[in-house]
């Protein structure tokens, strides 16, 4: 089994910039090594498998990652603390923290962004989990191509996440309320948000790969089978990610047995 990465996140804050406590962190550097090195993998297998009828993005490669690629590239349990360490700070938070409460949260979906030029997430939310997150992996220098006259000196929202909580605070300057949140994406940053939480990736002009390691998380919270928060169905919502990775033999086998069919 791979040695699991033990260095540890840095300016891991979890706040409230407008209506949902929000969550980031820098990801150590060995740590977004192993994830470019696991994505290259996967982005060059002709055999892996895509994501994109499954999710709402204008963006050719869209890949699945599996809980195995995630244990083999050595970040499983980094990613896993993650997201726990997010459930626990945003219990305590809002006032819902025991030491007597049992945590349990899951990752149970993962996946590769590889965008380029014009490609785009229109506006959505993810559903079968409570917590999604998003890892950047690659971010070229976007900003200031596109070179709009009539536009200049304004601020230049190109490969950039959008978060949408509430159009009320969309007001500029604002003092009362904020209720849009814009990201510039930098590699290494790890952003968790609620599940619900709609949210946009702008396109861009010209070359460079914009490429990130979106994923999505349940999350339950008891006090001796006591319901406090989170899954109130306490179903595990499946999906193929922790499911057995298909080989190579038994993809080429099915792809073999299609064409003697035809």
């Amino acid at each position: 089994m791979t040695k699991q990465i033990q260095t540890h996140p840095t300016n891991f804050v979890v706040e409230k910039p407008f209506g949902p406590f929000l969550a980031s962190c820098m990801l150590p550097e060995d740590a977004v090594s192993a994830m470019l090195k696991m994505s290259d993998e996967i982005l060059s297998n002709k055999l892996s498998e895509s994501h994109g009828q499954s999710l709402a993005g204008v963006i050719n490669k869209e890949m699945k990652v599996y809980k195995s690629d995630m244990k083999n590239a050595g970040v499983n349990q980094l990613l896993e603390s993650c997201v726990r360490s997010y459930v626990i700070q945003s219990a305590k938070n809002h006032g819902m923290f025991k030491e007597t409460y049992t945590f349990e949260s899951m990752i149970n979906a993962a996946w590769i962004v590889s965008q380029y030029e014009n490609e785009y997430n229109p506006i959505h939310n993810h559903s079968g989990c409570d917590i999604s997150a998003v890892i950047y992996l690659k971010c070229p220098d976007v900003k200031s191509r596109r070179n709009l006259e009539a536009k200049k000196g304004k601020i230049d929202f190109d490969g950039d996440i959008h978060f949408v909580h509430s159009a009320m605070g969309s007001r500029n300057y604002d003092v009362f309320e904020r209720g849009m949140l814009n990201i510039v994406p930098t590699p290494g940053l790890l952003l968790m948000f609620p599940s619900y939480l709609t949210h946009t990736v702008y396109p861009f002009v010209g070359e460079g790969e914009r490429r990130s390691l979106p994923f999505n998380a349940v999350y339950r919270i008891t006090d001796e089978n006591r319901f406090i928060a989170g899954d109130v169905s306490n179903v595990v919502h499946t999906t193929f990610y922790t499911k057995e990775k298909p080989n190579e033999c038994s993809l080429m086998s099915e792809k073999n047995n299609i064409l003697q069919e035809k």
